[in-house]
């Protein structure tokens, strides 16, 4: 009986064994098995210590390789008030200027500030501010004055003072106002606003690195936006093993890896002509007070944009210094704004209708005495009641006559003309390396009425950007080619390899070489004393163009006479086309048509431009060495043409 008994306690105890062995194995399993790779990590992050090395974000260049954006190192400025005593005013009579602060501000940010706090043990303890950020980002150059002026602070004669106040005083210049050991990356914009929309900005970001946050500088917008992971870079790091009480282990390295710098970025743009497009632009602003204004300017047989730029715009330095309420001043207008372009697009049509062969050169249209009615399309009628009779091609756009382009477009079918449409690059994105470029608007022709037909064909009822209207009379100017718009010539590396070269690239070829040459003539017509587009007449190049002044539709109540918008869009010379220029004036005071507003700042643009280009003149009766001359000397070339 005692003898089961005590086999029954043996069995027992060695099932409790078995158990707690089992669950000990079955513990140490879960954490050398299934857990090892957290544990591991852990243990890792105890034992190591990983630094990251932030590469330098690459700079932006023109394509003459001046520089529009850069990257330098920068600190963080901070002070400590204990060390300051009473001499708050005579540090910051010496180093707000340098901080680009007020001497008011400074001093107020210099006061010692006490507070209470309590203990581990509950007792309230005073303590004062040690760290004060003062400004941060602040160039090492900058920086290296700071601390100049520092060290040399004037007290008055000290040397009667004893020890401790020699001291103070010795620690005052050295430690009153210092920076942070941990550099960061201040995005420079040497020429402020030039080409800002195009450039865009930069802002610093936080991102993890390796299971760490960082502080990087990303693009925001334009370039620095579409361009950021060439502009970028990649992070370098190192990792060291640290003993039981933190310290590095310098005999036990682990590993590094260099960062390495972000590429360089030149671009199209020709930062001289940039800023002569500005300045016109400028000028166009203050004369007639519009809401906006847009230009571009492009080489017709490769797409490069050499200049961009819309008016009101920002400096990138400073991206949130606009008006309140006013963000549209860092949009870009050139590829966001979508528009019913007016006049400008008739040479759609009758580029369209020469290609396909509907109208001949030298043909003459009926154009019904100024009111035509189609099938069930409301009546169109000519712009401010112009009654035209028998008008051929060149006299339809030369005086832009609605029913002469509209004529022209209705004798193509539905499904042909939108063929044209998209062919010339309407309705879809032109491929700019830009973000945020919109589609426009071509319905299909599924939704056409009647009307349409008769409309589009006049710019009404269809919407584009000011690139695509550019790049659409660029493909007539190169032989009915359509190129996508380049705005990156090269990218290279820090040591100035090259890494990268985009090629022109011809998207379509919408009409034939013929057809392109007969819509120029046509458009040489406009640019004449008897032409709508006789403001953009040059005296030594010949010139085409069209004239375009679109009332602006408002919701619910229809196109308002008097809001509109005036645009002028041409090239020269027109005999072997240079330079494509599109100038656009969005609601000028006073209701401004294409004529008077744009095509004067067209003609403007382009004398600059033909002369800092050495464009040879085509026209006849011109004194090359003269000419020669005159741009060595840097003058513009403006004869009066007898």
């Amino acid at each position: 009986m005692i003898q089961a008994f005590q086999n029954r306690r043996l069995a027992s105890l060695a099932l409790l064994l078995l158990i707690a062995y089992c669950g000990l194995g079955y513990r140490l399993v879960h954490l050398q098995v299934v857990r090892h790779h957290e544990f591991v990590l852990e243990a890792k992050k105890n034992t190591t210590r990983t630094e990251l090395f932030a590469p330098r974000r690459g700079d932006i260049r023109d394509v003459n390789g001046n520089l529009l954006a850069t990257s330098l190192p920068a600190k963080t400025v901070f002070a400590d008030p204990a060390f300051i005593g009473n001499y708050q005013a005579n540090i910051a009579r010496a180093v707000a200027p340098l901080l680009g602060m007020t001497e008011w501000e400074l001093f107020h940010k210099l006061q010692p500030q006490i507070r209470t706090i309590t203990n581990s043990v509950g007792q309230p303890m005073l303590r004062t501010n040690r760290y004060v950020v003062l400004k941060k980002r602040v160039p090492l150059d900058r920086w290296r004055q700071i601390k100049a002026t520092m060290e040399n602070l004037d007290f008055g004669d000290t040397s009667h003072l004893n020890r401790s106040q020699r001291t103070f005083f010795r620690n005052l210049r050295k430690m009153a106002i210092n920076a942070d050991q941990v550099e960061e990356s201040l995005r420079l914009y040497p020429n402020d606003e030039l080409a800002a929309h195009v450039l865009g900005y930069a802002a610093r970001r936080e991102i993890n690195v390796r299971s760490r946050r960082s502080k990087e500088t990303l693009g925001m917008d334009g370039i620095e936006l579409s361009m950021n992971k060439q502009l970028t870079g990649t992070h370098g790091w190192r990792e060291t093993e640290k003993d039981g009480r933190q310290r590095e282990v310098a005999t036990r390295r682990v590993h590094e890896v260099a960062a390495r710098d972000g590429q360089n970025v030149f671009l199209t743009i020709d930062a001289r002509l940039q800023h002569v497009v500005e300045q016109k632009l400028g000028e166009v602003m203050n004369r007639f007070n519009p809401k906006s204004a847009t230009a571009i300017l492009v080489r017709p047989q490769t797409g490069e944009i050499l200049a961009m730029a819309n008016l009101p715009t920002y400096n990138p330095n400073r991206p949130g210094d606009v008006p309140e309420g006013r963000e549209d001043f860092r949009k870009n207008r050139a590829i966001m704004d979508v528009y019913e372009p007016g006049s400008t697009f008739k040479v759609v049509a009758v580029a369209a209708g020469l290609d396909k062969g509907v109208v001949r050169w030298g043909e003459r249209i009926w154009c019904e005495e100024g009111s035509w009615k189609w099938r069930r399309a409301r009546s169109l009628r000519e712009y401010r009641g112009h009654r035209y009779e028998w008008m051929t091609v060149e006299t339809i756009l030369a005086k832009s006559s609605n029913i002469g382009a509209s004529k022209i477009a209705v004798r193509m079918s539905a499904d042909d003309y939108y063929g044209y449409l998209t062919g010339f690059g309407f309705g879809r994105r032109s491929g700019v390396q830009l973000r945020g470029e919109q589609y426009g608007l071509v319905r299909s022709t599924k939704r056409w009425r009647d009307d349409d037909r008769t409309r589009i064909p006049i710019g009404q009822g269809i919407a584009v950007t000011p690139l695509q209207i550019t790049m659409a009379m660029a493909a007539i100017a190169n032989e009915g080619k359509l190129m996508k718009p380049l705005l990156v010539s090269q990218i290279q590396d820090e040591e100035g390899n090259v890494l990268g070269r985009p090629m022109p690239t011809v998207l379509s070829q919408v009409i034939s070489e013929s057809a392109a040459r007969e819509t120029t003539r046509a458009l040489q017509a406009v640019c004449s004393k008897n032409g709508t587009g006789k403001n953009a007449i040059m005296d030594f190049y010949s010139v085409a163009g069209k004239t375009g002044t679109a009332d602006i539709p408002i919701k619910g109540v229809g196109y308002v006479h008097g809001k509109n918008l005036a645009s002028f869009i041409g090239f020269l010379p027109a005999t072997r086309p240079e330079l494509v220029i599109s100038v656009i004036v969005n609601e000028p005071a006073g209701g401004g048509t294409g004529g008077k507003c744009a095509a004067p700042c067209f003609k403007e643009i382009a004398v600059k431009a033909a002369n800092y280009l050495n464009l040879q003149p085509d026209l006849m009766g011109f004194d090359q060495p003269l000419v020669t001359r005159l741009r060595q000397e840097g003058q513009d070339i403006q004869v009066v043409r007898r």
